[in-house]
């Protein structure tokens, strides 16, 4: 065989690896995710909202059956910060309003063409 056609061979052999590897990563995500899915889910408490404050700071919104809790978390403490009723969850801001990456995005595309027509 000539030298290219061993280099086209090892070539392909490095593809059908690393695809390979790909597959194997994927299903071990996939079923590590589901095998743990099950432990952060409760069937009667659930996380309602979460805010980073600071280096292992959080504070979080518990819903335990229809009462809602507020606790601050840090790496060595849990901490009770006070109860709410569900009338005063109000949302600080609607979930497609600023925050995604698509509005972000766009915003961001609308302002480069603002700039570019100024150019003009």
């Amino acid at each position: 065989m000539s030298e290219t056609m061993e280099e086209i061979l090892r070539a392909i052999g490095i593809l059908i690896a690393f695809i390979v590897v790909l597959a194997l990563a994927y299903l071990t995500a996939r079923f590590v995710g589901t095998k743990f899915a099950g432990y952060t889910r409760g069937k009667y408490i659930r996380v309602i909202d979460r805010i980073f404050l600071g280096r292992d700071k959080w504070v979080c919104i518990i819903q335990v059956g229809s009462q809602y809790y507020i606790v601050g978390i840090t790496s060595q403490n849990m901490e009770f910060l006070g109860q709410i009723s569900q009338q005063e969850l109000i949302p600080l801001h609607s979930e497609g309003e600023n925050g995604s990456f698509a509005n972000l995005l766009g915003n961001y595309l609308k302002k480069l063409k603002g700039e570019a027509n100024g150019d003009d």
